[in-house]
């Protein structure tokens, strides 16, 4: 009777110490919030004033491969067609993923909201991932 409650008392430990880590606060970029919101809007800025070089400036060489200068114009264009241009951004959340830190940011557009994600590595200072989403830009056929 006695092991059998020792078993119980460490097996629920082990689960409580297991949910205990995996709720710890999500670990940042090497960059402020304030940091990752002045570069979110200097890359929403230069989409809306068609400037690759400063869209792409804080990117990954991974990134600049993904999202060349070509794709960047129908990035740009697509956005301006369905939200307008950027008019300001919210505050961020942030959550982790396969060791990275993923950053939502809602951002207030002339005709919508949309929500642009910002993923660095974990204590990076590059933008590794750049995702825009809202209800027209989901509506939107991929060409």
């Amino acid at each position: 009777m006695f092991k059998t409650r020792l078993s119980l008392i460490i097996c629920l430990l082990s689960v409580l110490s297991i949910l205990v880590t995996g709720c710890g606060p999500a670990k940042p970029a090497d960059l402020t919030d304030d940091e990752v919101i002045s570069l979110a809007k200097n890359i929403l800025t230069a989409l809306d004033t068609d400037d690759y070089a400063a869209f792409s400036r804080d990117f990954s060489d991974e990134m600049k491969k993904a999202l060349p200068e070509d794709q960047f114009t129908a990035l740009a264009d697509m956005l301006h067609a369905h939200s307008g241009k950027f008019v300001s951004a919210g505050d961020l959340s942030l959550s982790n993923k396969q060791g990275f830190a993923v950053y939502q940011i809602i951002c207030k557009y002339e005709h919508e909201d949309v929500v642009v994600t910002i993923v660095f590595r974990i204590n990076g200072k590059l933008v590794e991932g750049l995702f825009f989403d809202s209800p027209y830009l989901r509506a939107t056929p991929v060409p």
